[in-house]
């Protein structure tokens, strides 16, 4: 699960918090979207686990920017439409020895069956380096590059860059996302997008999250195409949290959005 935003020039003084460790991650979503003329509903099912215990921030949902460490995953979604149905089955895995990364994906669904695989490298525990092969069905295999750097800042206070190119430069994006920690045991996250393809506009999208505390927060994201979101989040112990998000779009009066998630973490 997303946009990564730049730095902010802020003056925020860092509070210390507790942090919690988790391994496991599954969330349970259903979305209904009204277009006006069609209404499609969609149950999601995702999980993840990790080999080793990823430890907060603060917020329960906030972790270090590049996370390396071996972990499986999986997920199911099911989506009903007007006139049918369809669903959609992934799962894959990242393995870490050492400083190199070995990663692959399997994603089928009605119309094609996708595989992935790449390798990485950790040249710092800040600084990872990836190459990824994505073979649609049917389709040529085509190649990324993608880098991640996060430069770590007072306390918890981060920003992480990623940027990605394919292996015949006709598409490319870079994002970034700020963390930082404010007085009272509140926090900030800031993200921001850009995706620059072949024949098309420049793409950019942007995400602000504010949280009271390490529970609960509140969000909006907005983006070149004048799609929006509201959103909030709320823990109602260590391990399980609420989720619900309204969106809609600027140049689509009738298109309405509802979702409504839980969210486990052990």
């Amino acid at each position: 699960m997303k946009f990564k935003f730049a730095a902010l020039p802020l003056m925020l003084v860092s509070a210390v918090a507790s942090a919690e460790q988790y391994n496991s991650f599954t969330d349970v979503d259903y979305t209904s979207a009204d277009y006006g003329s069609a209404d499609v509903d969609t149950l999601s099912f995702q999980s993840q686990y990790y080999f080793g215990a990823l430890e907060t921030l603060g917020p329960r949902k906030e972790f270090n920017y590049i996370l390396p460490v071996s972990n499986i995953y999986g997920g199911f979604d099911y989506v009903d439409f007007d006139g049918g149905d369809s669903d959609a089955l992934n799962i894959g895995g990242e393995y870490y020895t050492g400083q190199w990364k070995l990663f692959g994906e399997l994603r089928d669904n009605d119309v094609s069956t996708d595989y992935s695989v790449g390798a990485g490298f950790l040249f710092t525990p800040n600084f990872l380096a990836e190459v990824e092969a994505v073979k649609p069905e049917d389709q040529d295999t085509v190649l990324f590059f993608r880098g991640q750097y996060n430069h770590q800042l007072s306390g918890t206070d981060y920003i992480g860059f990623t940027a990605q190119v394919d292996d015949d430069f006709d598409h490319r994006s870079v994002s970034s996302k700020y963390f930082t920690a404010l007085a009272g045991g509140q926090y900030l996250t800031a993200e921001l997008a850009l995706v620059d393809v072949d024949g098309a506009d420049l793409f950019w999208g942007g995400e602000l999250e504010f949280y009271f505390n390490e529970n609960t927060s509140i969000g909006a994201a907005y983006d070149e195409n004048e799609s929006y979101e509201f959103k909030a989040t709320h823990f109602f112990n260590r391990n399980v949290a609420g989720k619900i998000a309204y969106g809609s779009n600027g140049d689509a009066d009738d298109l309405d959005i509802f979702s409504l998630g839980v969210t486990v973490q052990l």
